[in-house]
């Protein structure tokens, strides 16, 4: 699983408090979902926003966990139905992968 800081200084106000993409394998592990579930959780609890592709395993468990915790959650297929690549920045935004 990759783990991504999202610059979301020009985004709505619902996003200033961090966004994090969290990207993951067709076929995650039993590890790779508690991993998941783990990281989404930490982040959400300080008040980050969460962004994946619903349509993937990982992506799905992150967008429950983020509406468990009541944060917002950022689908990136919505970028990838509108013609832009299914993962990755917008233009000027800045991305770092967390290790």
């Amino acid at each position: 699983m990759r783990v991504f800081i999202i610059d979301a200084s020009n985004m709505g106000p619902e996003l200033q408090g961090g966004l994090i993409g969290v990207v993951g394998s067709t076929e995650p592990t039993a590890e790779e979902k508690k991993e998941c579930v783990e990281t989404v959780s930490r982040y959400a609890v300080d008040g980050w926003a969460i962004a994946a592709d619903p349509r993937t395993p990982i992506g799905r468990l992150a967008a429950v966990t983020a509406e468990t915790a009541c944060v917002p959650f950022v689908a990136f297929n919505w970028v990838a139905e509108r013609g832009g690549p299914a993962v990755g920045p917008s233009r000027g935004a800045a991305v770092r992968e967390l290790t």
